[in-house]
């Protein structure tokens, strides 16, 4: 399972390639943020869906191939959703889809048929999700920050 979590994580934490200082909101809000587009994606699955949280963390980012600056920080959740079919879970992730394009948010990958996972990322605010059902039969949402100063945007010197 943590194989699985560490390539979502991977996949999710791209910076961008551009290296000028870009606006960001500060790490207390990126946290905030990932957890609300957690639940308001968990919102359009059934009453009984119960989140458990795998990962909750805000680390380094230090994708090497992102030219920006050091010093900033992604912020990061994901979460196992139990007590639902898993013969359902196509129509889960159908549905967490549509809430996506009606939210703004843009496919960056469809693994479907072959494999049940889509990842998006917001034209506003460049926060990524990742749905997916692992082999294992686990139903698995991802939410991620783009990288992002701890206190905003610093000043220039």
């Amino acid at each position: 399972m943590s194989g699985l979590l560490s390539l979502a994580v991977v996949l999710l934490t791209s910076c961008g390639t551009e290296p000028e200082m870009r606006p960001t909101v500060t790490v207390e809000q990126a946290e905030q943020r990932v957890e609300e587009y957690f639940r308001q994606a968990l919102a359009v699955l059934p009453a009984q869906a119960r989140p458990v949280p795998g990962l909750i963390d805000t680390y380094e980012c230090d994708d090497p191939t992102d030219n920006g600056p050091k010093g900033r920080k992604i912020a990061s959740v994901d979460y196992q959703i139990h007590d639902l079919p898993q013969a359902d879970y196509p129509e889960y992730i159908s549905r967490i889809e549509r809430w996506w394009l009606d939210h703004d948010f843009r496919i960056l990958d469809d693994e479907r048929p072959e494999r049940e996972s889509i990842w998006v990322e917001n034209n506003r605010d460049g926060f990524r999700m990742r749905v997916t059902a692992s082999k294992g039969g686990k139903l698995i949402l991802i939410a991620s920050s783009p990288c992002v100063w701890p206190d905003g945007t610093p000043e220039p010197a």
